[in-house]
């Protein structure tokens, strides 16, 4: 941690940032990302700083947050406080203040792709060994989650649905009689 800032960037990631017990505003050293806030205190997705906040969460929920909790209604308070007061820290909120439920919002789709990732490449394939930056424990409680009969239905109901609809977009060119027919097949 750097002397007299208020947060100081952690050793192995430039994203994540170390509290210091007097925690205070960002200090005017150090120039914050920006990120611009809809109306509804969400991040704008067409925002310039949208990809530098999706780095920011992609390496610090990982650390901050349980990832074997699969809503994030459940996760730990005083975790999601902090993860929150990090953000707070690195971005400065341009039109507006990120709401709890715009943060919620971003938190929870991070986690849910984050664990579609995971078990994609880990738990489908059998692999044995578990994925770094993951604890041990979470990940038990991750594989044994996914292996529950509920779960599976669920994933399969939710496929299910997914080959039911046809995305229009992705029919081609061609007039309209053509895409009917397609849509009929």
């Amino acid at each position: 941690m750097t002397p007299g800032l208020p947060f100081g960037p952690h050793p192995c990631n430039p994203f994540a940032l170390v509290a210091s017990p007097k925690l205070g505003l960002r200090h005017k050293g150090l120039p914050p990302h920006k990120v611009q806030v809809t109306r509804h205190g969400k991040i704008d997705g067409a925002c310039e700083g949208k990809d530098t906040w999706d780095g920011a969460i992609r390496s610090l929920a990982p650390q901050v947050l349980n990832m074997a909790v699969v809503k994030v209604t459940e996760q730990d308070p005083v975790d999601m406080a902090q993860l929150r007061l990090q953000l707070d820290g690195k971005f400065e909120y341009l039109r507006g203040e990120l709401s709890a439920v715009g943060f919620r919002d971003c938190v929870r789709r991070f986690m849910k792709g984050e664990r579609a990732c995971l078990k994609r490449r880990y738990a489908q394939k059998g692999a044995k060994a578990y994925p770094l930056g993951v604890d041990r424990k979470q990940w038990d409680k991750l594989v044994i989650y996914w292996q529950q009969r509920d779960t599976k239905t669920k994933s399969e109901h939710m496929v299910d649905a997914r080959r039911a609809v046809a995305n229009v977009s992705h029919l081609g060119r061609g007039g309209k009689a053509a895409i009917g027919a397609k849509l009929a097949s």
